[in-house]
């Protein structure tokens, strides 16, 4: 069967890797003596807000082939994201935090849960070098993770952020980062309707083109980026009628074709006008695992 815990009768081995949790139960003294069968609906209860453990590691290397020294408080971290959906944020299955960080290369080992990898699913790993919160090592590509569990390792590519007024405060890098719309010309965006998506965008970086939704259709579209200047043209997108949602899109798309320049601070971006005035304002998003 198993082993006996203090308070409790012996347990299925089943439930012996929930000893852990359990021992933290009696410590606190929040849980009586219970039957087996009690002590399993208490413990289905009780793990079911509980993200799942990390049983694998993705591993790799982060390499810099610029030659930068990094300051000794720099911090690195890698992140394994479930980038299935492309209409939601990504979610994070893992991260990885290294601080200091020290210099590149980076060895790379995410832990993540197995259980959350699935056969059909898309996977990356993206890494940053961060200082106080600034941004100052990114990638700036897609690096897909195998779905093979024997083969999943995953060398990337960090480059140095330009050094731009646009960029020196920025926490998250421009392309890749999904960016939820949370206001239009100053006024705040509400609750997306029952069954619609939030507006949001995500700039491609193996090529120059932009997709996302307006909340009701989404859309692509080519966007040019020299230095702080960023121009979005040739914005196409669905025809689906959705009347609660159809003002915010239109105003959207409208104001996303007068953009001339951008300026991200911390995990926002602000989208500008001809005259320097902010169009749109976004936030970066992810999703935690639970």
């Amino acid at each position: 069967m198993g082993e006996r815990l203090s308070g409790v009768h012996a347990l299925p081995t089943w439930m012996l890797s929930w000893r852990p949790l359990l021992a933290g139960c009696f410590h606190r003294g929040v849980m009586p003596r219970l039957s087996a069968a009690a002590l399993c609906c208490a413990l289905l209860l009780g793990c079911a807000g509980r993200p799942p453990v990390p049983d694998a590691i993705v591993s790799g290397v982060a390499l810099n082939r610029e030659r930068v020294v990094l300051p000794p408080e720099a911090v690195f971290e890698a992140t394994l994201l479930d980038v299935t959906h492309p209409d939601a944020p990504p979610v994070v299955l893992g991260r990885q935090r290294s601080a200091p960080a020290g210099q590149a290369p980076f060895a790379i080992r995410i832990p993540y849960p197995s259980s959350r990898f699935v056969p059909k699913g898309r996977y990356e790993v993206r890494a940053t070098v961060t200082l106080e919160g600034r941004l100052l090592l990114a990638t700036d590509q897609r690096h897909p993770v195998p779905q093979d569990a024997a083969f999943r390792r995953v060398d990337v590519q960090l480059r140095r952020l330009p050094p731009l007024a646009a960029t020196v405060e920025a926490s998250v890098p421009l392309v890749l980062t999904h960016w939820r719309l949370v206001e239009i010309e100053g006024k705040a965006i509400g609750r997306p309707v029952a069954g619609a998506g939030a507006p949001h965008l995500v700039l491609q970086a193996d090529e120059p083109r932009v997709a996302g939704s307006g909340g009701c259709n989404r859309f692509l579209a080519d966007y040019t980026l020299q230095g702080a200047r960023l121009r979005f043209e040739r914005l196409v997108s669905n025809i689906t009628l959705c009347l609660p949602a159809s003002g915010t899109e239109t105003r959207f798309f409208e104001a996303l074709l007068a953009v001339q320049s951008f300026r991200q601070q911390g995990s926002q971006l602000a989208l500008r006008g001809d005259e320097g005035q902010t169009l749109l304002r976004f936030e970066s998003a992810e999703t935690l695992l639970d």
